[in-house]
């Protein structure tokens, strides 16, 4: 019996002892970083500026992975499910906290798979209107909201637009009609051609048409005015808190993985995205480099998720 208690004992401080040796030696090999959609978008190249710094940080290669499907549930899945030792992670969007309220194929607790690492980026969003609509501020559009009903296309029941349309729809008390598009590019059209009065998309995605003065950005939903659209008021200097909307990714982990490794790793993301050439990287493609610790990150990550799913029940956007 004595001998059991012992080896037992003597197993588990070998255990420890093996866990605290591989905190100590990582990374001694290759990082993963996982993107759960294809090639080509803003959370694609996110990943790979963040990845291109944290090689420097950390001495040691780190590798951007695609794993599109299932609107980002496939990478999301083998990120959770992987081994938690400190070398996969997700760079996860905004849809994580959004996809379980509004798809019976996702998790409800999906978010909570994983634990947050740090905040990288966020994306600002605008209120944009073609360029013969007769308002030109958010005060504005109000006004025109009470005079008829407005309609607002999005790129889907459920999506990140469509959520802030009925979000906007709330807090200002006007219901808009919401009209759905296989994507933000014929929502655009439809716009650009007047057949629908206001889109709210991301700056990276309008801001071209905005350049061409084919549409107007009438406010930024965002606590502070884009250095792009300096003229644009943001809803942050209106007060209009509740109406900040800005999409963001952040890097995740397993659940498990030793508290030493996130910690490391969240000071050498907390190096890379207060870095200058971080930022001018991103700000080149209209996003913002924004960090939060992992504490602060995990917060947010909850208080999106309560968000977005207080919206959905709102607005009785069944799960499809």
């Amino acid at each position: 019996m004595i001998r059991r208690l012992v080896g037992g004992v003597l197993l588990s401080l070998f255990g420890v002892a093996g866990v605290s040796q591989a905190a100590s030696d990582w990374p001694n090999r290759p990082v993963e970083l996982v993107v759960a959609f294809a090639p080509g978008g803003n959370t694609d190249m996110v990943a790979r500026v963040v990845a291109d710094g944290l090689t420097e940080a950390l001495g040691q290669p780190v590798i951007v992975s695609n794993k599109p499907g299932a609107t980002g549930l496939i990478g999301t899945k083998h990120v959770a499910d992987s081994k938690p030792d400190g070398y996969t992670y997700l760079v996860n969007v905004t849809g994580l906290v959004i996809s379980p309220h509004v798809l019976q194929s996702v998790p409800e607790n999906l978010p909570f798979q994983l634990q947050g690492v740090s905040q990288v980026s966020s994306i600002p969003k605008a209120i944009v209107v073609n360029a013969e609509f007769p308002a030109n501020d958010f005060d504005g559009l109000i006004e025109e909201a009470r005079k008829r009903t407005l309609s607002y296309g999005s790129s889907g029941i459920g999506s990140g637009n469509h959520l802030t349309g009925e979000l906007v729809s709330m807090i200002a008390g006007e219901p808009m009609t919401h009209v759905t598009y296989r994507g933000s590019a014929p929502a655009l059209t439809d716009l650009l051609a007047g057949r629908i009065d206001v889109v709210f998309d991301d700056l990276p995605v309008v801001l071209p048409l905005i350049k061409d003065k084919k549409l107007k950005a009438i406010a930024m939903l965002s606590e502070t005015r884009s250095p792009l659209l300096p003229d644009v008021p943001s809803v942050g200097e209106q007060k209009l808190d509740d109406l900040v909307i800005e999409p963001w990714n952040g890097v995740m982990a397993p659940l498990g993985v030793d508290a030493e490794i996130i910690q490391k790793m969240e000071a050498a993301l907390e190096e890379v995205v207060k870095s200058q050439k971080f930022k001018d990287r991103l700000e080149q493609n209209g996003l913002n480099a924004t960090y939060k610790n992992s504490k602060d990150y995990d917060a947010y990550v909850r208080q999106e998720y309560e968000r977005w799913g207080d919206v959905v029940k709102k607005a009785g956007i069944p799960r499809q």
